[in-house]
């Protein structure tokens, strides 16, 4: 596949865009008007985002919340691979499954988050739980179009050179289907960041979400402003180390060399 090398114009663009977003910013705090209860000043959101830096409670929130998201993606991807795998093996069993994983992929299962509380409480328990089920639909879904679409001709030849259903499976059917499976995981990886940190604000008693939800009902603007920030932080970490575990190693020295 050709290698396309970034454009020069890439960061600058990039630095372009967050200028223009300060500047709004600025603008809604000067000339727009907008309440400081509302939008906090750049400065103030600093000092938040400074304080919170030097209280352990906002690092044992993060370890927390980073904990929650990678328990519920790791039982996420397992199950959801072995699904995928195991409904694709039959015609019968791809037809049967492949819409119930529809269903559960569309479905908004924000609907069911009560009953994860019913079941697991206020706890991490719950998130984790709510975060899995939440990722599992769309890594499932994604493996099983991934299985079931591999060259019947390419299965045919194996066999016919005497290759075992083993060899099969994790010498043909694997590697075929990695490209499109990487694309469900990284979608259930994002998955379960949204809902993990949606659950702890709507019911928790600890995480960044719920410290965000925490300043935002006592109307601590530039708290719930610094919250936000970290887990912005927090999320970009974890779609790093996701893209780079997916990532081959031959593609990320490319990626890299593109760079320079």
């Amino acid at each position: 596949m050709k290698q396309h090398k970034n454009s020069p114009l890439v960061w600058p663009l990039r630095a372009l865009g967050l200028g223009a977003l300060v500047g709004i910013w600025a603008y809604g705090n000067g000339p727009g008007g907008i309440s400081p209860l509302v939008l906090p000043t750049i400065p103030r959101v600093m000092e938040a985002l400074g304080e919170a830096l030097a209280q352990p409670a906002t690092y044992e929130a993060a370890f927390i919340t980073f904990g929650e998201i990678l328990a519920a993606f790791v039982i996420a991807s397992v199950l959801g691979l072995a699904a995928g795998f195991w409904a694709a093996r039959t015609p019968v069993r791809t037809q049967v499954f492949q819409s119930i994983f529809v269903w559960g992929y569309l479905a908004p299962l924000i609907l069911f988050y009560p009953l994860f509380i019913l079941s697991f409480g206020t706890g991490v328990g719950s998130k984790i739980g709510y975060g899995a089920v939440s990722a599992f639909f769309p890594i499932a879904y994604n493996s099983l179009r991934a299985f079931a679409t591999v060259k019947p001709t390419m299965l045919t030849v194996a066999r016919a050179f005497g290759a075992s259903s083993f060899q099969t499976d994790f010498l043909i059917k694997l590697p075929s289907a990695l490209p499109l499976t990487s694309s469900g995981v990284r979608i259930g990886a994002g998955a379960s960041m949204i809902t993990v940190i949606f659950a702890e604000m709507l019911a928790s008693t600890a995480g960044l979400g719920y410290q965000l939800a925490l300043n935002s009902q006592t109307f601590a603007a530039p708290q719930a402003f610094a919250m936000i920030i970290l887990l912005m932080v927090l999320v970009g970490v974890l779609q790093g180390l996701v893209n780079i575990l997916l990532t081959p190693k031959s593609e990320r020295g490319k990626s890299l060399n593109a760079a320079h």
